[in-house]
């Protein structure tokens, strides 16, 4: 008998084993509140650095716009040095012809030569060395002229090769300051402009915090346990009571896309459910303008989801941080906000809590857009498909 009792014991205890949380730690309201001061002074940082990178840009791009300026300077002085040459080819044709005939009266004895007949047209040998002197002067001249002209030549084009080698050089300094610019704007990008800006994320902790003070929490209550305390997820459905899957969870278009899209034949009139019971842990709007709303759920076993709903079109009223929701209640239509070439639903689930400072692995959104895309990756989870049968399409007349 005794023994018997001593397994009676032992069976409670290990029941309540396989009900521990199996992705998160207690934690209390102080531990909250920290980690959002952290995550201030995160922002804080942050925004220094988005604008240390901003200055960058800014200084990059009077170097390119200077750049750009000097490029049409050199254009012009370019158009102006062939314009030179031309004018300098032309006038050698000129005396080219003209010497050439002064070289004939000089080696040919040629009657019908104009400048042989200007010679021997004098009245006396005095006139005639005089007039000889001339066309010879007038040879010399010639020669010089084209010689002079040549040098000006083989001078423009030797500049006109160093112009077109700085014009390279200053190309290739363009090309380099444009990829410069462009990594830095990246930089702001990840830094600030994401799905889920720093502040945002900011914002979004101090609600949740102000929700757990709202719910009663004291500082070293244990969230979950001591308060705020959620009901059980139940049973996973979909979040429409009719649809169609336009685009699946996994990579696409070079990226990885974390949910499963759903549209309607009319979106706009779509209601949009929770896919599981839970509460409503964050509402706003991301960086690109759409609406959107996450749902953390709570397991039997323990086990934390969220689902993230996005590009709504409305949210339904009364909805805020700290709504607790059924799968029977809807949460807002679906639309097309923010970054999205048609009216549908962005549904993302994943196995953690988004957002939440107990969570390691979703606390913060660049975190836990790693950390979707690990888990795909090793085959652990495979997204909303995992948890809810979608067919091609379906038509659902019961009500939910």
């Amino acid at each position: 008998m005794k023994k018997i009792g001593t397994i009676l014991l032992i069976i409670p205890l290990i029941l309540t084993m396989f009900y521990l949380p199996v992705n998160a730690k207690a934690e209390t309201l102080r531990d909250y509140q920290n980690k959002l001061q952290a995550a201030k002074d995160d922002y804080n940082k942050n925004q220094a650095e988005i604008n240390q990178t901003q200055q960058q840009i800014n200084q990059n791009q009077k170097e390119i716009a200077a750049i750009q300026q000097e490029f049409k300077d050199m254009a012009l002085e370019i158009e102006q040095m062939h314009q030179e040459i031309a004018e300098a080819n032309q006038e050698i044709k000129d005396k080219s012809l003209e010497t050439k005939e002064l070289f004939q009266y000089l080696q040919m004895a040629n009657g019908e030569n104009m400048y042989l007949e200007y010679a021997f047209g004098a009245d006396n040998m005095t006139d005639f060395i005089y007039r000889l002197s001339i066309v010879e002067q007038l040879t010399e001249y010639n020669n010089k002229t084209i010689a002079d002209l040549e040098k000006l030549i083989e001078e423009n084009n030797q500049r006109e090769k160093d112009l077109n080698a700085k014009e390279k050089e200053m190309e290739a300094r363009q090309v380099e300051l444009n990829k410069k610019v462009e990594e830095l704007t990246g930089k702001k990008a990840s830094l600030g402009d994401i799905s889920v800006s720093k502040a945002d994320e900011v914002k979004i902790q101090q609600e949740y915090v102000d929700y757990l003070i709202s719910q009663g929490c004291e500082a070293n209550d244990v969230i979950g346990v001591d308060c705020a305390v959620s009901n059980t997820a139940g049973v996973f459905k979909r979040p429409t009571s009719s649809g169609y899957v336009t685009s699946e969870f996994g990579y696409r278009w070079g990226g990885f896309h974390r949910a499963i899209d759903i549209s309607n034949k009319n979106p706009y009139q779509t209601k949009i459910y929770p896919v599981a019971n839970g509460v409503v842990t964050s509402k706003y709007t991301d960086t690109a303008g759409a609406l959107v709303l996450v749902i953390t759920h709570r397991m039997a076993n323990g086990q934390y989801y969220s689902s993230l709903y996005a590009h709504m079109s409305s949210y339904a009223p009364g909805i805020k941080v700290g709504t607790e929701v059924t799968v029977n209640d809807y949460i807002g239509y679906m639309g097309m906000t923010g970054n999205a070439t048609g009216p549908h639903l962005h549904l993302e689930i994943a196995p953690c809590r988004l957002y939440n400072s107990a969570d390691k692995n979703c606390y913060r959104w660049d975190d836990y857009v790693a950390y979707m895309k690990r888990i795909y990756d090793n085959g652990s989870f495979g997204g909303p498909r995992d948890l809810i049968n979608f067919p091609k399409a379906w038509v659902t007349y019961n009500t939910r």
